[in-house]
């Protein structure tokens, strides 16, 4: 029988234990082919049965550890989430100006966000979030609000040097995170992406902007 949109009631709870070395393996080999399964077909598209298929050990352990197809689809979301801003939190900016700091994580961001299989997960979650509230929430939380804390923790060093006038550093990275994420990221879904040059041109408008509202003078 294919996998339903909620897990079996009889199926065993997600597992909370330690996990040996070997577990540890072959949940991130199920949680690999998972997230390219999704990407690629959809939430409706993949079955527990085709995943275990794949990598082997048994339908058993995928609830274990998982919950089911659900809790699997949790995971792969948070995991690419996580994958996909990995080099964006890497980012030293210290010693870099609000004008210069800015730029740097704008393209940085876009950079990443542009890319094709960004833009296929986001596809599948704007395709999903209406039938699965939860999974919304979890991308809202471990994508978008991790990038803005990312923008935040720059823009609260910036304050505390005197270069950005003090303010809510997290709701003033909201502000700049979707102005220079917005337009770009749902163009591309559409096929209708900025060229590079036109690209450069929206972010320094963009941090000029921002700047105007937020930069102390002199």
């Amino acid at each position: 029988m294919p996998d339903t949109a909620t897990s079996s009631s009889n199926a065993p709870a997600p597992g909370k234990g330690r996990l040996t070395h070997r577990g540890a393996a072959r949940r991130q080999q199920i949680l690999d082919e998972a997230c390219v399964r999704f990407l690629q077909d959809g939430y409706a598209g993949v079955s527990v049965d085709e995943i275990v298929k794949q990598v082997g050990g048994s339908k058993t352990n995928v609830y274990r550890q998982f919950g089911g197809k659900q809790g699997l689809f949790l995971a792969v979301v948070q995991t690419l989430s996580a994958q996909f801003l990995r080099d964006l939190d890497q980012i030293d900016l210290r010693d870099q100006p609000p004008e210069q700091g800015l730029k740097i994580l704008a393209h940085a961001l876009l950079s990443i966000l542009l890319q094709e299989q960004h833009l296929a997960f986001q596809r599948l979650i704007v395709a999903e979030a209406a039938r699965f509230p939860e999974m919304g929430r979890t991308w809202l939380e471990s994508g978008p609000q991790q990038s803005r804390r990312i923008i935040a923790r720059y823009l609260q060093s910036q304050q505390t040097q005197g270069r950005i006038r003090p303010t809510d550093p997290l709701r003033a990275a909201l502000f700049f995170h979707d102005m220079i994420t917005f337009n770009p990221v749902h163009l591309a879904m559409l096929g209708m992406g900025y060229g590079p040059s036109e690209l450069n041109r929206f972010i320094e408008d963009a941090v000029n902007a921002f700047l105007q509202g937020h930069q102390t003078r002199p």
